[in-house]
């Protein structure tokens, strides 16, 4: 079965968009507008009398209003003025939508309030073009996305016998029956077809999301977001390889916070605590246990107790077994005696010459500059 879509900005641009604007995958209502008007170009089958099977849409808010008007034609010609011309040139004009709907009456074929999955059984011609108009609600991101009109018709009646058919009332009753299995066939069809994207992280939708992480027992999939928690489970195969290395646990803090943390270690401070002069300020930076490892984040990515809970999940899901994480949150100052790192939290970015003569106010940020 063929189809024509609307699924990316460029698509809607092609049409005549009134108080609208173009999102990733359709139309929304601009902010403080009431009501807003999409046509759309007129679309070819290549045949005459073509007889239209289906259309389906995506409504980002169920409850938005969204009509919908329908039309189909044998021409692209329509008498306007006493003059025959163009209906896209009536449709891309400046005159009002409700002119526009005037002119194309005698093309209507169909006619819908809020539905996303609209049979066309009885639209024929070859071709087709549609009007969308969207209201004000209550709703922020009242519009329409991905539009697909299928075709030709493909009715499940004309596999019955033909006696099925001979009584017109009986059969478009059931006609219509038939086509509520049709469509659930149609789309579970469409699916499996489709199933390799599903399992493409970068393309699946974000509910399909959330249930791959699950297979990859990934937790608290709520800290992530959207765009990161792609990337995740893309890297996942061989970021699992690394689960209780040091390389592992700087991969997946970079990922989540986009800068690479600093990690200390027991053995990496151990040569510094022979001098008795250091070893008292070293055990109380980095601690004395060996089972105990620093992870250094700058302070805005842990500035809350949220975000430190959030990275410390993270981080002892890809620890050692029995080790344990302390997170540090780095500031943006010199200060002796703390975690004060030159050119990662701090740094000498000038000279100003002072005098401790009772007289001068030595500022906090009088050495160093922020970042």
């Amino acid at each position: 079965m063929k189809y024509f879509v609307f699924n990316k900005p460029m698509d809607y641009e092609r049409g005549y968009i009134e108080n609208c604007i173009c999102t990733s995958n359709g139309i929304q209502l601009s902010k403080g507008y009431k009501k807003g008007v999409f046509f759309s170009k007129i679309l070819d089958s290549g045949e005459k009398e073509t007889h239209w099977h289906r259309m389906t849409c995506v409504m980002p808010e169920f409850r938005a209003g969204i009509r919908f008007w329908i039309y189909s034609s044998e021409t692209t010609d329509v008498i306007y003025n006493g003059e025959k011309i163009n209906i896209e040139e009536i449709l891309f004009s400046n005159i009002s939508p409700s002119k526009k709907r005037s002119i194309c009456e005698c093309f209507l074929k169909k006619e819908v309030l809020g539905e996303t999955d609209i049979l066309l059984h009885n639209v024929k011609g070859r071709y087709i073009w549609i009007c969308i108009e969207i209201y004000s609600g209550q709703e922020d991101n009242a519009g329409v996305e991905n539009i697909f009109i299928y075709f030709p018709q493909k009715s499940w009646i004309n596999y019955l016998p033909s006696i099925y058919q001979k009584n017109r009332e009986s059969a478009e009753f059931l006609d219509r029956y038939l086509s509520i299995f049709q469509t659930l066939y149609d789309d579970f069809n469409n699916k499996f077809e489709n199933s390799a994207v599903l399992l493409e992280p970068s393309a699946t939708n974000i509910d399909f999301l959330h249930y791959m992480a699950k297979w990859l027992d990934i937790s608290n999939t709520h800290i992530w977001s959207e765009e990161k928690l792609r990337k995740l489970i893309h890297m996942a195969p061989n970021l699992f390889k690394k689960c209780g290395t040091r390389s592992g646990i700087i991969e997946i803090i970079k990922l989540f916070t986009g800068e690479e943390p600093l990690i200390v270690e027991q053995w990496q401070i151990r040569q510094y605590l022979k001098n008795s002069h250091k070893k008292e300020a070293l055990e109380r930076l980095y601690g004395t246990d060996e089972n105990t490892f620093l992870i250094l984040i700058k302070e805005k990515y842990c500035s809350g107790k949220r975000e430190q809970e959030a990275l410390l999940n993270i981080i002892q899901e890809m620890s050692p077994a029995h080790m344990e994480a302390r997170l540090v949150s780095l500031r943006q100052f010199i200060i002796l005696g703390e975690h004060t790192y030159l050119g990662v939290n701090s740094s000498l970015g000038y000279y100003k010459p002072m005098r401790l003569d009772g007289f001068s106010l030595v500022s906090l940020t009088s050495v160093g500059k922020n970042e």
